[in-house]
């Protein structure tokens, strides 16, 4: 970080339901023992000669807090006043001293100010095939690096081949070096590819073959890395680090695609840095005029990283009003192994061991990696009516993605209320809109989360069931080292609330084995309910719904409606004794709903839901086989098709399973314009169905702020155009 505040201190004139407690309490305290309460900052402040008054105002919120979080006893409330304009950032705001008194930040007025943790980059010169080339003196001079850049607020592309989609493996082996357990500490790869995919890297130098990156696409992950040694002639590259793991290995057919070389740069929308010469490339779009253009190179990685102590943590701080962005991510120089949901990418807001944090009304916007995460021993934090939107990886993560051996408690009782999470995986696609890790009793709760290329929600981070008895598990010890101790394995990720929920337009046909809500390990108490789901595409497999995972346990997922889902509107992989009731699942593309791993204990109960089709299969895998508790539904196929459940006419199905199933029309208004609500209760008496109001699903408020929650019509058919080619996989 040192490195970044220098950085920035060269280019600086460059750039002219919960139990947390109410803050409106405190918000209007005023101090009557004297000392200032309130400072103020303005982007015509000044650190070094202000002194934090209106007339005088700071420049940063680091000068702001200095030697104010300590309130000589008295619990009066420390403001900080900032006033609209854009505030580039020389480094993180930065607390590990927990405050004695409650501070609040916010806005001065309607206009949000802005903080930004990227440099201006201007002198644009046109040259050679369309480009522009601006020259960055500090690339040389100090190694300034970045992986992102913005024109106008909008992330342009780091040059690659193919521009679209990708290409895909020839062959692949890999030979360990250092023998670990399932998989090698340590192993080379040798991949092959087709040579007339390697058009563009003919020619190019040893030094620039040395820089380019790929990366790959396996499953529900990717790997990044620079091969350790390019052969353009027989298209092959050798990469070095951790064993692939068995189970989701780069193989033949696997997708990739190179990036990160000029000779790539060759579609409107690209750059490149050269950082051998210190000139940035750009070919700009239609309408882009590089005279006036906003260009941003993110500096900083962090807006913001606090950390209190386990016995002491940081208390009460509001963050009102504010927008955050523009945040960095490089890929680490030994590469990027696959890690499902990039749980292990930090976020541009980070807080640990931290508690009654609120953030209210603010933005993340361009983002390197995840936009705001509450990680280790963070309790009773609220996220509300914030906007979270163009981001390298996910939106919000909540708990750590490692299990300690400790007893203390983990990450609990925060609010996620309100929020948009949208526009997400730029960078990693993978990354998850809300990711609950080993945490408990959170609430997720009226958000609207959309266009992400991975799950909507993810909850809990143990695969499989708690054991009784200790086995070897891998650990984050106090040095931050993963070790293996004996212990028992064991999810602390339980009563976790997923209610009132809009996801929709997750996938984009990028990954595989998805949900817009996933669940993992045992999880008791923990609710999926009164939400709304449509449109989940994946790649090849997997694109559901509702996902109970690998032991999910104690799962109630009720008055969900779920539609236009690929792979169906649910999925059980294996677990014990959930609650599947009183859902719409309709017009799954393969499938409508699938069980796959029978076991000899209660799997779940699936009772009193509507599964309404025109295409693919109703039930599929081990219904037939497995222990569940499935009645009291209602089926039918609006294409007149006779229904078949495993390959047996309905009547034989009722008899085997079934007794007071039944294949009616539900009577919903007009399906194909997605009205759901019923003409006639005539049927869905017959099963017990209990209308819920779907409506009140997704953010509330003003009609501006549920307006910025609609996907815009340009990506609606977008999105329309790749479903029609991935659903032919």
């Amino acid at each position: 970080m040192k490195y970044t505040s220098f950085v920035f201190a060269i280019f600086f004139s460059v750039c002219g339901l919960s139990s947390v407690s109410a803050y409106g309490s405190y918000e209007k305290t005023q101090s009557a023992k004297g000392g200032q309460n309130i400072v103020y900052i303005s982007s015509n402040g000044n650190d070094s000669q202000g002194d934090g008054t209106a007339t005088s105002p700071f420049y940063s919120l680091n000068k702001a807090l200095e030697g104010k979080l300590s309130s000589d006893g008295s619990a009066d409330t420390l403001f900080v006043q900032v006033a609209s304009g854009d505030y580039y950032m020389e480094a993180p705001l930065s607390i590990e001293t927990p405050s004695s008194r409650p501070v609040v930040i916010k806005s001065q007025g309607k206009e949000k100010p802005r903080f930004m943790g990227g440099l201006c980059i201007k002198g644009w010169q046109k040259c050679e095939n369309g480009l522009y080339k601006a020259y960055i003196p500090e690339v040389l001079r100090y190694g300034f690096n970045f992986e992102q850049f913005y024109v106008n607020g909008q992330r342009a592309i780091l040059a690659r081949t193919p521009n679209v989609d990708w290409f895909f493996v020839k062959s692949s082996k890999e030979t360990p070096i250092v023998k670990g357990g399932s998989l090698a500490n340590y192993a080379v790869q040798q991949i092959d590819f087709e040579y007339s995919d390697w058009e563009s890297m003919k020619g190019l130098s040893r030094k620039e073959l040395k820089n380019i990156k790929f990366r790959f696409y396996h499953k529900w992950d990717i790997t990044r890395k620079n091969p350790k040694y390019v052969e353009v002639d027989s298209a092959r590259i050798y990469m070095e680090g951790r064993g692939m793991k068995p189970w989701n290995q780069i193989l033949k057919g696997s997708r990739y695609f190179m990036y990160d070389y000029k000779a790539a740069l060759d579609m409107a929308g690209e750059w490149f840095l050269d950082r051998e010469t210190g000139y940035l490339y750009y070919m700009p779009r239609e309408g882009e005029d590089m005279n006036t253009a906003f260009c941003v190179a993110p500096v900083l990685h962090q807006w913001i990283s606090v950390k209190g102590e386990p016995e002491n943590p940081v208390k009460n701080i509001k963050f009102k009003g504010l927008s955050f962005q523009y945040s960095s991510y490089m890929v680490p120089f030994e590469g990027e192994e696959p890690m499902q949901a990039a749980a292990g990418t930090e976020a541009a807001i980070q807080f640990d061991f931290a508690e009654n944090i609120i953030f209210e009304d603010c933005e993340m916007l361009h983002t390197g990696a995840y936009g705001i995460s509450f990680g280790r021993e963070c309790h009773q934090n609220r996220i509300e009516h914030c906007y979270i939107a163009d981001l390298g990886a996910g939106g919000i993560k909540i708990g750590e993605p490692y299990l300690r051996a400790t007893t203390r408690k983990v990450t609990s009782g925060n609010v996620i209320n309100n929020n948009i999470v949208t526009d997400a995986g730029h960078e990693q696609p993978c990354g998850v809109g809300v990711a609950l890790f080993h945490t408990s009793d959170n609430q997720v709760t009226h958000n609207d989360i959309f266009d992400i290329l991975y799950s909507g929600v993810s909850v809990g981070w143990v695969w499989g069931y708690n054991e009784d008895s200790a086995s070897p598990i891998p650990v984050l010890n106090e040095k931050g080292e993963m070790e293996t101790v004996m212990m028992k394995k064991h999810s602390p990720s339980v009563h976790n609330i997923i209610m009132y929920n809009r996801i929709h337009h997750i996938g984009w046909g990028e990954l595989s084995d998805m949900g817009a809500v996933y669940t993992l390990g045992e999880s008791e108490g923990t609710k999926v309910c009164n939400n709304v789901i449509t449109d989940v595409l994946s790649y090849d497999y997997g694109g559901w719904g509702l996902y109970t995972d690998e032991g999910s346990t104690g799962v109630e997922m009720s008055n969900n409606l779920v539609l236009r889902c690929k792979s169906g509107g649910f999925h059980q992989h294996y677990g014990k004794n959930n609650k599947i009731e009183n859902n719409i699942l309709a017009f799954g593309f393969y499938h409508q709903v699938q069980l796959t791993r029978a076991e000899p204990h209660l799997s779940l109960h699936f009772k009193h839901n509507i599964i309404l089709h025109d295409k693919g299969e109703t039930l599929v895998r081990t219904w037939d086989k497995a222990n569940v508790d499935m009645d009291y539904n209602l089926y039918w196929r609006t294409d007149s098709t006779p229904i078949t459940m495993m390959d047996k006419s309905f009547a034989e199905w009722k008899k085997m399973k079934e007794p007071h199933s039944v294949m009616l029309d539900p009577l919903f208004k007009d399906v194909k314009n997605d009205d759901y609500t019923l003409v006639s209760r005539k049927n869905i008496r017959k099963i017990g169905f209990k209308p819920f109001n779907y409506s009140e699903a997704g953010v509330y408020g003003d009609k501006e702020w549920r307006k910025k929650a609609l996907l815009s019509l340009q990506k609606l058919e977008l999105f329309k155009k790749m479903a029609s080619i991935r659903l032919q996989k």
